[in-house]
């Protein structure tokens, strides 16, 4: 992507920032777990984690997994849309993504603890970009196969460990949902309409 497009991104900068400060402090306080992190045991005394579990990360690699396809497909897809579409996929992907892991932790009957990450969310702005704009050149591969891939590995990993992978729902979600909003606005708008859309 070319630098000018980087430097018009506010809403992906924001939400990487937001992300890496969160994880520094559940990191430099464990104690915050209990304030940002998803628990469905406990959701209804904490119903303000269905949305700050999809800003916050414990583990290094799952939060540079998801901040690198933030980046990657925020970046494009808030420069060929805008701020307020990233930010809405974000924020909407995630919030079912939440609802989803309540549902699905219900039926497994899971007490693993609190849930953490934004990968329904990093995985809903991939999925839209990949609608919106299905053979653009994404890492030398068209964005319509990083879809299929994450949607394909997501379902591998969550049938063959459902309770470790309960969050594996949540992703299928994020990505059904950003695939249908990505869809949308480009049947609204098409190739030509974004731009003035944007603007």
């Amino acid at each position: 992507m070319k630098e000018k497009h980087l430097s018009r991104c506010p809403a992906t900068w924001t939400l990487l920032l937001i992300n890496v400060i969160l994880f520094v402090a559940l990191n430099v306080s464990p104690g915050l777990v209990d304030v940002f992190l998803l628990d469905p045991s406990v959701v209804t005394a904490r119903p303000w984690t269905l949305v700050t579990v999809f800003f916050s990360h414990e583990l290094l690699v799952h939060i540079l997994l998801n901040m690198l396809l933030l980046f990657v497909f925020g970046t494009r897809l808030e420069a060929r849309a805008s701020a307020g579409v990233l930010t809405g996929v974000y924020v909407l992907c995630g919030f079912l993504g939440s609802l989803s892991i309540l549902s699905y932790a219900s039926a497994l009957g899971y007490s693993g603890g609190p849930v953490a990450g934004a990968s329904a969310s990093a995985f809903g702005v991939v999925a839209a970009y990949g609608a919106l704009q299905p053979n653009a050149l994404v890492l030398k591969s068209k964005s319509i196969h990083w879809v299929i891939a994450l949607f394909i590995v997501n379902a591998l990993l969550t049938i063959q460990n459902p309770q470790v992978s309960v969050g594996g729902p949540a992703h299928a979600v994020g990505i059904i949902v950003g695939w249908v909003c990505g869809y949308l606005l480009r049947r609204k708008y098409g190739e030509v309409g974004l731009a003035s859309y944007k603007n």
